[in-house]
């Protein structure tokens, strides 16, 4: 998998597209993971990039992607914690965050702790890309057990986008993940378990990974494939001071609605 969420190639470079931070720009990527998405921006569009997450594996990884692909000094991948290293200065000229708004906080105050915190990494005018979850309908009873707490899903997608704005962000633009970007992504997943457990087999750790594995693909079937959904939304950071949160990171109490 090239992106650790539903997102194919094609559409990636088409949100590059539309945040092109243009050469000498700087962009900031919370939760990058092995670095596909940044490393696709500094390529396309000339900009430098700063890439974190506290997998210091995939930090390895990220590094080891970007070797041959963009100039020395353009990428700088780091492992940390969004809550501690993103800064508030307005240095960026774009932040991401796809499908990491829980380097920002459990439950619901997630997505409305990243939103905040990457207004405050973006210059007043910068551009703020952010992928969350969505109910596609109301999930069953069973499906949020096969989930668990926290769900990290709590809006549908209209009202991801009408949060932020109510925090004072400007939406641009909003798309959603398609049934094949999911399909793939979902399956992709489930195939290397399979494969690794292959390799594994007698493996306790492994075999409780590939119990977990086949549960989930269960539920993805009967449910997840129907109900739940991934949005990508562009803001624009029209505040000097960025948007409040909620939870231990915020300024002060937001209504989460």
């Amino acid at each position: 998998m090239k992106f650790n969420c539903p997102l194919s190639p094609d559409k990636a470079d088409r949100l590059i597209r539309l945040l092109d931070p243009g050469r000498g720009g700087r962009v900031l990527d919370a939760g990058c993971g092995q670095g596909e998405f940044l490393i696709r921006v500094i390529e396309l569009t000339g900009a430098s990039g700063l890439g974190i997450d506290t997998d210091s594996g995939l930090i390895v990884a990220a590094r080891k992607n970007a070797e041959d692909r963009v100039p020395a000094g353009r990428c700088e991948f780091r492992k940390a914690d969004a809550k501690d290293e993103v800064p508030e200065d307005g240095s960026f000229d774009v932040a991401t965050c796809l499908g990491s708004t829980h380097a920002f906080g459990l439950g619901e105050a997630a997505y409305a702790n990243a939103i905040s915190r990457l207004s405050r990494a973006v210059r007043p005018g910068g551009l703020i890309l952010v992928g969350e979850g969505y109910w596609k309908m109301p999930p069953t009873p069973e499906y949020l057990g096969l989930i668990g707490d926290p769900v990290g899903i709590y809006r549908d997608h209209a009202a991801n986008v009408s949060f932020a704005e109510a925090r004072g962000l400007v939406p641009l633009y909003a798309v959603v993940s398609n049934e094949d970007e999911w399909d793939h992504f979902e399956w992709t997943h489930r195939m290397n378990i399979e494969c690794e457990s292959a390799l594994r087999s007698g493996d306790p750790d492994i075999d409780a990974k590939l119990r977990r594995s086949r549960e989930w693909r269960d539920g993805y079937l009967r449910w997840g494939r129907s109900t739940m959904g991934f949005g990508f939304y562009l803001f624009r950071n029209d505040r000097e001071t960025g948007c409040p949160g909620v939870g231990p990171m915020a300024d002060g109490p937001v209504d989460a609605d």
